[in-house]
């Protein structure tokens, strides 16, 4: 399953394993499994001041791999490109817009972990097209 990610190579995949594991019985949901890695943002509020910042409790390592995944597909999946730079164009540091990619990557791998699936870009693309076409 990993493996079949674009950029994930011999060094990412197993990694990306060991962080997920093989119990699909392991997490709860997609948000405990991305509230895990830190890819979600936490809302800080005081008084009248609040905004979002990146998660400070997290498993370093399993946040770490997310990030390098989310740098290898800007490389190699053109939509992944288009997100980046997107969210750059928004004024997102880099470190920001990798988190937002790597939250898309968690998605996609927690549908593909449950599933038991390999990676399929035209799958991807067309629930995309859906989404955009119920969001309009």
């Amino acid at each position: 399953i990993f493996a079949s990610l674009p950029g994930a190579g011999v060094r990412v995949a197993p990694r990306l394993l060991a962080e997920w594991g093989d119990d699909r019985s392991r997490y709860p949901g997609l948000p405990a499994v991305q509230a895990l890695a830190g890819t979600t943002p936490v809302l800080f509020q005081s008084g009248k001041y609040a905004y979002a910042r990146p998660r400070k409790s997290c498993v370093k390592p399993f946040r770490n791999v997310m990030y390098q995944l989310a740098m290898q597909s800007i490389r190699w999946v053109s939509w992944a490109r288009e997100y980046y730079d997107a969210k750059r164009a928004q004024g997102k540091a880099h470190a920001t817009a990798l988190r937002c990619l790597a939250s898309v990557w968690m998605r996609i791998i927690y549908a593909m972990w449950l599933n038991n699936t390999p990676y399929d870009e035209a799958l991807f693309l067309a629930a995309k097209e859906r989404h955009a076409l119920r969001a309009a």
